[in-house]
């Protein structure tokens, strides 16, 4: 059987002007922020990181920093619309490393599902792939952009891109919202 071949989703949400773009960041930068909002999270909690297992791990550079280990617990609707009883419950650990404009994540689900995730604050337009945010007034010139590198199976695949796509969109415009109905408790704000 030959190895899974990797696909690319790049999700981007425009920040408004009134939102700060290093609150935004520092918020990424907590790794919670990004995990609450997960719009199939049951569940999550801190676990110790594993030797080597951000070392020997490629996708984590130097320039990274602060790693943490989490897993998450997800309930995926298999057919939607029917309830929680046509739902899959997914164990997923994963390790958050923080960089210069954000945050990287790494989780490996269950079904040789594995996921690389770079959660950014960019000026809009930096990144070049993707579709466009729909801008509305009050916009400011920064959008946070999720790109993900996803490995799974042929067979899982259209599944897995479908759940993703929506849910990942659905997760950066709850984290804007989030952070932009609550502006006195942003990170590192007093």
């Amino acid at each position: 059987m030959p190895p899974p071949e990797p696909f690319t989703v790049i999700t981007r949400v425009p920040i408004p002007a009134s939102l700060p773009p290093n609150a935004v960041l520092a918020a990424l930068k907590a790794y919670e922020p990004i995990i609450k909002p997960n719009p199939y999270l049951d569940r999550y909690e801190r676990r110790s990181l594993e030797a080597g297992e951000e070392e020997n791990d490629p996708f984590f550079r130097a320039d990274g920093q602060n790693a943490q280990a989490f897993v998450v617990h997800e309930r995926v609707p298999i057919i939607p619309g029917v309830g929680s009883w046509a739902t899959k419950q997914v164990t997923i650990p994963c390790v958050f490393q923080s960089f210069e404009h954000g945050v990287r994540c790494c989780a490996h689900a269950q079904g040789g599902v594995t996921v690389r995730s770079s959660y950014e604050v960019r000026r809009r337009g930096e990144v070049a792939d993707g579709p466009e945010p729909v801008s509305g007034p009050g916009d400011g010139d920064y959008e946070l952009v999720d790109i993900s590198s996803i490995e799974c199976g042929a067979l899982i695949k259209p599944f897995v891109k479908m759940r993703f796509s929506s849910a990942h969109q659905a997760l950066l415009e709850q984290i804007i919202k989030d952070l932009a109905a609550a502006p006195n408790r942003w990170p590192g704000q007093q």
